[in-house]
């Protein structure tokens, strides 16, 4: 058998990315997850993802352990028209189960309405900063991203990305609440928009809905160009098993559908979200230690002088003339926040906990605030609340 020649390195590369692909840059996940495995010793509190801080409903387990332990079957593929789930949910949203569409988290959710709706030469408008990771999504599918600050970064001025808005604009993208600001936008002035830019999808990015109870869903079936996105993984604490949905009205729901893998959603996270919404109660009591959280935080910065912004979202935003040092030793104290100073100068994005928790997160932060006087000797102007 004759011996195989030598290819020579730079012929054998292998194939060549897509130009679209090339000037994407990476999602930049920032985790704790490594320096909390590598000190299992220590209580540790996640607050940089805005995950829950406690686990799912004990329901949601007995859920999986029936499943796993009964006759569940892993070597199938997940019911791709679950429907208790849906009519559950659909209660829950208040809409027909018709206009839902189950995500592989609600991350998927917006990657599909980009994939969906944007062409190269349309461009997403959006308010800045935002999520940052939807803006990935848009200039994947070739959309130029038109990012407006406006003059002060917790006032939601939609008025202010009107003017960028054109007949290429395609998707004008609210997170609401916003992350990381946490500003929230009226469902009366998404009204206004889907009115005025008919040609343009108005996407309600929902994920901390259940903290701010605020929402746009009832808008679907009165204007054809508004979307609601929504999360099983901050309030519902199910961020590990990845749910996510939209709801919409049945036209934008079966256009969906044509790029929309049905598969996508696991079983088991289908099982757990069906569980979550069978246990309310634990829910909604979270929400309430979340919130008498954000109130810990407020009493304690006031006392020291510390410019503290509660949010209609599950975090606080706490502000220190030396964000990243803070954040830094607060790391090695065991308590994992986001330092936004990026995107708002000075920051620290602080995830909200029970109420037990965050006093003993509180506890940690007092030390390391007491063991620097000059941090102290320097005051940053408060945001306007």
């Amino acid at each position: 058998m004759e011996a195989r020649p030598e290819l020579h390195p730079l012929f054998f590369r292998g194939p060549d990315v897509s130009d679209r692909v090339k000037k994407l840059k990476p999602y930049d996940a920032v985790s704790s997850l490594d320096l909390i495995k590598a000190n299992p010793g220590v209580e540790h509190f996640k607050l940089d993802w805005n995950e829950s801080t406690i686990p799912p409903s004990p329901k949601v387990k007995q859920a999986l352990v029936d499943y796993l332990t009964g006759d569940g079957r892993l070597n199938w593929y997940p019911d791709m028209a679950y429907q208790p789930l849906l009519d559950r949910l659909a209660n829950y949203v208040g809409c027909e189960s018709s206009q839902i569409l189950l995500t592989n988290g609600s991350d998927s959710a917006l990657d599909l309405l980009c994939q969906t709706f944007l062409n190269p030469g349309n461009n997403m408008v959006f308010p800045v900063p935002t999520y940052t990771h939807m803006l990935q999504f848009a200039e994947r599918a070739g959309a130029e991203l038109r990012g407006i600050p406006g003059e002060n970064p917790f006032v939601p001025q939609i008025q202010e990305l009107i003017p960028h808005i054109d007949s290429h604009t395609r998707i004008i993208y609210l997170a609401n609440p916003n992350n990381p600001t946490g500003n929230v936008y009226s469902p009366a002035r998404l009204l206004e928009l889907a009115i005025r830019f008919p040609h343009a999808l108005i996407v309600s990015d929902e994920a901390y809905f259940e903290f701010a109870g605020i929402s746009a869903i009832k808008l679907v079936n009165e204007v054809p160009n508004l979307v609601v996105t929504r999360s099983f993984s901050k309030c519902f604490g199910m961020a590990g098993l990845r749910l996510g949905y939209i709801v919409a009205n049945q036209r934008l729901i079966s256009d969906l559908r044509r790029a929309h893998n049905p598969k996508s959603v696991n079983m088991l996270a289908q099982l757990a979200a069906e569980a979550a919404l069978q246990d309310l109660p634990y829910y909604r009591a979270f929400v309430r230690e979340a919130k008498r959280s954000a109130a810990l935080f407020v009493s304690f910065c006031e006392k020291r002088k510390i410019p503290c912004r509660p949010t209609y979202a599950n975090f606080v935003l706490v502000q220190f003339p030396n964000a990243p040092e803070i954040a830094r030793r607060l790391s090695e104290a065991g308590v994992h926040v986001r330092d936004r100073s990026s995107q708002l100068p000075g920051v620290l994005r602080i995830s909200l906990a029970t109420e037990a928790q965050t006093r003993r997160i509180l506890e940690r932060l007092e030390r390391i605030l007491d063991n620097r006087v000059e941090l102290r000797e320097v005051q940053l102007e408060a945001p306007a609340p």
